[in-house]
């Protein structure tokens, strides 16, 4: 008998260019489906994007849902950037979301200190459960 892991995938980004400092959603999964209740989901993810003047460090946000409001699922931290620079950053993380259909994530970008808006160049995201 054979499994098959569900999994989902996007390149499309969002909300480009992220306006100053807002904590902006740059790209979403499509909805995905646990095959059993309570499996867990990997995620992967990846971005490249040219910052704004005046950026000293940049936040990434995992959301599970479609919007800022949407539960954050990774620890919250600031990475050290340089003002008007390109940056790509890559990470991936896990999550027990319990028995939930359509499941969708968000991953967010916030550039904070920015006196001008950031370009979302590339983006991608990949949700896989096991």
């Amino acid at each position: 008998m054979g499994v098959r892991f569900p999994s989902v995938a996007s390149n499309t980004i969002l909300n480009s260019p992220i306006i100053t400092s807002a904590q902006t959603i740059i790209c979403t999964t499509p909805p995905i489906n646990e095959p059993v209740d309570n499996a867990q989901v990997l995620l992967w993810w990846w971005y490249n994007v040219t910052l704004g003047t005046t950026v000293t460090s940049i936040t990434v946000r995992i959301h599970r849902g479609t919007a800022t409001s949407g539960q954050v699922i990774n620890v919250v931290s600031a990475f050290t950037a340089t003002a008007s620079t390109g940056v790509a950053l890559s990470g991936c993380y896990f999550d027990f979301p319990g028995i939930v259909a359509g499941l969708q994530y968000s991953l967010d970008f916030q550039q904070n200190g920015a006196g001008s808006n950031a370009t979302v160049n590339d983006v991608c995201m990949i949700a896989m459960v096991l």
